[in-house]
């Protein structure tokens, strides 16, 4: 069987044209095909061919090529973390028991200490009860006469030992860092007014523990 060239020109227009729907097929007598968009002749024989839409052949539409991908922005630099502060050594605030006179401490426990009973005025006495009669006049001339000595019950009392203990409260942080802060003040003016090396040695090494310890304090 023959086919004509000018038949598969024919078919490809047939395919490409967007209003084509079928064509005709005709095979002659003698076996030659031809393809055509009208009725075969009479004395060929005829075959209707349907030819697909053109949305059928229309190529799968080609994703669009991604543009290359900016660079991710930059992350903002996380803030600098400030170290956190070392501990604050523990101060406390203690009183004297005996004149009731206030000092800072290291020590939240004082240990306790015996102290004449006379210090912490018991039993109380007046000057005419601590001396005899006429002895302003004998301490006039104090070569003349001993001064009186108390050898009465109530002296003997009051020359007894008694125990006492200081009483202590613990700093806050910023009671602890404005006591570090007049401590070091303190220090620095003694360390100026040093004249021997041994005792600028010794207050530098203070100054240098009092800085360290007020690592532990907010600027």
């Amino acid at each position: 069987m023959l086919i004509r060239p000018a038949c598969f020109a024919l078919l490809f227009a047939l395919c490409a044209s967007a209003h084509a729907r079928e064509v005709y097929k005709c095979t002659n007598a003698q076996g030659d095909v031809a393809f055509q968009d009208k009725p075969c002749a009479r004395d060929s024989k005829e075959l209707t061919v349907h030819i697909a839409e053109e949305s059928e052949y229309a190529p799968a539409p080609v994703a669009p090529v991604a543009e290359s991908a900016a660079p991710p922005p930059p992350q903002p630099t996380p803030a600098r973390l400030k170290p956190p502060l070392k501990p604050l050594p523990p101060l406390w605030a203690c009183m004297n028991a005996e004149d009731g006179t206030r000092y800072i401490s290291r020590n939240g426990a004082p240990p306790p200490r015996l102290v004449p009973l006379g210090v912490l005025g018991y039993p109380p006495k007046t000057l005419s009860e601590a001396y005899a009669p006429g002895a302003t006049n004998r301490m006039s001339a104090p070569e003349m006469s001993k001064t009186p000595v108390d050898t009465s019950a109530r002296g003997s009392i009051g020359a007894g030992y008694v125990q006492v203990q200081d009483e202590c409260v613990t700093l806050n942080p910023e009671q602890t860092c404005d006591v570090l802060h007049q401590q070091l003040d303190q220090t620095n003016d003694k360390l100026d007014h040093a004249r021997f090396k041994d005792e600028q040695a010794k207050l530098g090494a203070e100054v240098a523990d009092i800085e360290s310890d007020l690592g532990g304090c907010p600027n």
